[in-house]
């Protein structure tokens, strides 16, 4: 039993075929090409950057005269939502915190 294909039954197949192609191929260029492509000019965000600017927080010594056993540190939020620390004398926590200027917020203190 011979089976004869005409040209127009071979045709689907093909076409199938370089469809399947050019589509795995489109998906692979696409993704090669988002994972190169910066969001809004932002730079990839990487554990090393976290690490500094959680260490790089502003800090303000009120008594560099003394050692950090007779000191307190406050954690203060600006009124802009960025973080300072204060470095105060344990003796003199509750003066600067009531007098702190409008906008800025306590979030936390050692004594």
């Amino acid at each position: 039993m011979t089976t004869n294909y005409s040209r127009g039954s071979m045709l689907i197949p093909v076409i199938l075929i370089v469809v399947i192609c050019l589509g795995m191929l489109g998906f692979i260029f696409f993704k090669s090409s988002v994972h190169k492509m910066p969001v809004n000019n932002v730079p990839a965000f990487t554990p090393t950057q976290a690490a500094t600017s959680v260490q790089s927080q502003p800090t303000k010594d009120f008594a560099p005269n003394l050692p950090m056993s007779q000191k307190s540190t406050i954690t203060i939020r600006l009124s802009d939502s960025s973080t300072m620390k204060y470095i105060v004398p344990k003796t003199q926590v509750d003066t600067y915190i009531k007098n702190l200027p409008k906008g800025y917020t306590v979030l936390s203190t050692t004594k």
